[in-house]
C-alpha cells in the first residue's frame, strides 16, 4: 500500500522548503557544537507549521482530541508473518494468546512521524531488515489518523499517544512476561518524542530508544521544551539519536546518551536533491538506521567535539562507535561520521 500525501500538506511542504532554503544553506558547513552553544539555536518557527488548511494560525486554545483504540493501532510482524500484520489489541488476552508474539525474543517497536503511516516503504524496509537478521517481534505503531492532521494538532497529541504506547508495553509485560530490557523503541521525527513519552510512562525502564532525527518545531524551537515534554536520555536505559536535518526540521541539541551527526548532521545529506533537501535529509535518519542492520561496517563514527574538528582530522585517534543497530550501550557522547554518497531519492515528506 502506498502513502498518498494530502494536497494541503504537499503545498505546506513546498512552501516550507522554499522559505527555509537560504536559512538552511548556512547550516551545511556549520559547527554543530557552536550551534548548540549559541543563541541562534532557537530560530523563529516557520509559521507554515502553525497554520491550518485555510491559512489561519492555530493557537493553544485548539481542541485536540483522539480516540486511542481507534486512532492508534499496533501491527505485529514476526518470522511467522513477515508480510502480513497481525493486529494486536490492548487488554485483549485472547487476541494476544492467538498471536505469533514470542516472549522469548526481543521486541522492536517502530513509530512513524507527521503525515506518515505504518504503510510507508521505510517502515517495511526497517522491519524486513530486522527479520532477515534475527527473530524479533516487530510492532509497527500506526497513528496516521492523528499524524494526517495539522502539525500543531499532531504535536499536542504526542504525549497521549506515547503514554498509550507505554500502557500497551506494560500490558505485554504483565500478560506475556516480557522484560522491559528487551524492548527497543525506534521513533522518527514526531515519533521520536512519542517514543520518549512511552519510555517516560514506564519510568525509563525500557531497554533502548532510538530517536531518528527527532522533530525540532515546537520542541526545540522557538523555545526548548523541558526534558519532561520531549525525548530525553532519561526515557530509557539507553537512548541514541541520529541527527540528519539538525537546525531545520530536526533537533540540534544532543539529547541522548549518544548523539550521531552523520555528514555534520545538517541538511543536505548525500544524495538529497536541492528541491526536497530538507525532507530527504530528514528521512535519511531512518534510511541509515535500516542500512546499519545489514551493513554496520559502513557507519563507524568518531567521538569528536565538532564537525569542524572531525573534518580537520583532529579526532582520528578518538573513541569510535557504530551508529545504528549495533551500537554498544556503553557509548556516550557526540559522534561524527561521513557516509558514502547515495543518490537514490528519498520519497518521504514528513516531519
Amino acid at each position: 500500500m502506498s502513502l498518498t500525501i494530502p494536497r494541503k500538506f504537499f503545498f505546506i511542504a513546498i512552501g516550507f522548503i522554499i522559505l527555509n532554503y537560504v536559512k538552511c544553506l548556512s547550516l551545511q558547513f556549520s559547527d554543530i557544537k557552536d550551534l548548540i552553544n549559541e543563541k541562534n539555536l532557537i530560530d523563529t518557527l516557520d509559521p507554515l507549521l502553525l497554520k491550518n488548511a485555510n491559512g489561519l494560525i492555530l493557537n493553544d486554545a485548539l481542541e485536540a482530541t483522539l480516540i486511542l483504540d481507534q486512532d492508534v493501532q499496533f501491527h505485529l510482524f514476526t518470522k511467522e508473518n513477515p508480510d502480513f500484520e497481525y493486529p494486536l489489541k490492548i487488554h485483549d488476552n485472547s487476541n494476544l494468546n492467538d498471536s505469533p508474539f514470542n516472549n522469548n525474543v526481543s521486541t522492536k517497536i517502530i513509530i512513524h512521524g507527521w503525515t506518515d503511516s505504518v504503510h510507508s516503504n521505510w517502515i517495511k524496509e526497517l522491519r524486513n531488515n530486522y527479520l532477515l537478521t534475527d527473530n524479533y517481534n516487530i510492532i509497527c505503531v500506526n497513528w496516521y489518523p492523528v499524524s494526517a492532521k495539522e502539525y500543531r494538532i499532531a504535536e499536542k497529541l504526542t504525549r497521549q499517544i506515547g503514554e498509550y504506547i507505554g500502557d500497551f508495553i506494560d500490558y505485554l509485560k504483565i500478560n506475556s512476561n516480557i522484560s522491559l530490557d528487551t524492548v527497543h523503541i525506534l521513533g522518527h521525527s514526531l515519533g521520536a518524542h512519542i517514543a520518549g513519552f512511552a519510555g517516560s510512562k514506564l519510568f525509563g525502564e525500557i531497554g533502548r530508544i532510538t530517536g531518528m532525527d527527532p522533530a525540532r518545531p515546537l520542541f526545540e524551537a522557538p523555545i526548548l521544551k523541558d526534558t519532561s515534554d520531549r525525548l530525553d536520555f532519561s526515557d530509557a536505559n539507553f537512548v541514541d539519536i541520529i541527527h540528519t536535518c539538525a537546525g531545520t526540521v530536526g533537533f540540534v541539541k544532543p539529547i541522548g546518551h549518544a548523539d550521531f551527526y552523520p555528514n555534520g548532521g545538517t541538511y543536505r545529506q548525500p544524495g538529497c536533491p536541492v528541491f526536497i533537501t530538507q525532507y530527504c535529509s530528514h528521512g535519511k535518519s531512518h534510511q541509515y538506521m535500516a542500512e546499519s542492520i545489514i551493513h554496520p561496517e559502513e557507519f563507524v563514527a568518531v567521538k569528536c567535539d565538532s564537525w569542524k574538528d572531525y573534518k580537520a582530522n583532529k579526532c582520528y585517534d578518538n573513541t569510535t562507535a557504530i551508529m545504528g543497530e549495533y551500537i554498544s550501550t556503553d557509548t556516550h557522547g557526540i559522534f561524527f561520521l561521513e557516509t558514502k554518497p547515495d543518490f537514490s531519492l528519498i520519497k518521504y515528506f514528513m516531519i
